[in-house]
């Protein structure tokens, strides 16, 4: 195990997230792979699929702590940010709203930052559209590591959107956020998570250097990062219907 490095902010604020995370980290039998990919000094930026409500961030957070003595912190989704409960947990794990400029500024800083591109499109899909990415080709996340000069690591997770089986939608928190179906939750068929083992594959980093404000360079570094998220998704996904667990 690589030493922890705690630093101020992680001390003053995140301690009790950092317990929690590592508890469900070992509950939920969670694996990384490729820690070699995550640089141990200075910014980089790890983007990869979300699974429902966001709950393999806290492992993944635990799993890269031990790791390689990083703490990330993560873009959330901006409106959660509004719901109490969410909003100091989110803030106890050391994740801040996901705007853009902040996101340079941290990576700018040396630190590392997980973005889920898909957000609640891709944390509140169902279960018949597991392990796809709703990323509907967005590619700020791309402009955000051009602009800061930091590779981009992909993380592929498998298991994450078989802890719940999720066949039907709630409208509550849609109309919380004005009507909006986009924010129409999931509901699970149980409370617990399933025991299902969670592997978060690392995948080796992209070269982002390219002009932020090109539109074919963005769109380069984007592609090349969903293709390699894909190119372990998709064939986990298309085993699933052959041995379902």
């Amino acid at each position: 195990m690589v030493p922890l490095a705690p630093t101020g902010w992680m001390l003053a604020q995140t301690e009790s997230g950092r317990r929690f995370a590592q508890s469900l980290a070992a509950q939920l039998r969670a694996t990384l792979h490729g820690d070699e990919h995550v640089p141990r000094k200075g910014g980089a930026l790890l983007v990869g699929n979300h699974a429902f409500m966001g709950i393999d961030a806290f492992a993944l957070a635990a799993l890269l702590l031990h790791q390689t003595g990083r703490l990330p912190r993560f873009l959330a989704e901006r409106n959660l940010f509004r719901l109490p409960g969410v909003r100091e947990l989110l803030r106890s794990m050391g994740a801040i709203p996901g705007t853009p400029d902040d996101a340079v500024d941290l990576l700018e800083a040396g630190e590392i930052v997980v973005v889920y591109p898909g957000g609640v499109d891709d944390s509140f899909k169902l279960s018949s559209d597991a392990y796809t990415l709703r990323w509907q080709g967005r590619a700020g996340f791309a402009r955000v590591a051009m602009r800061a000069r930091v590779p981009i690591v992909p993380v592929a997770a498998t298991g994450v959107d078989e802890l719940y089986r999720l066949d039907r939608r709630e409208h509550f928190l849609g109309r919380w956020f004005g009507g909006s179906s986009r924010y129409d939750i999931p509901l699970p068929s149980g409370l617990r998570p399933r025991r299902v083992p969670l592997d978060y594959y690392l995948l080796p980093p992209i070269d982002t250097a390219g002009d932020p404000h090109d539109v074919e360079d963005v769109e380069r570094i984007r592609r090349a990062t969903e293709e390699a998220i894909r190119s372990v998704l998709d064939p986990y996904r298309a085993g699933l219907s052959s041995s379902p667990r």
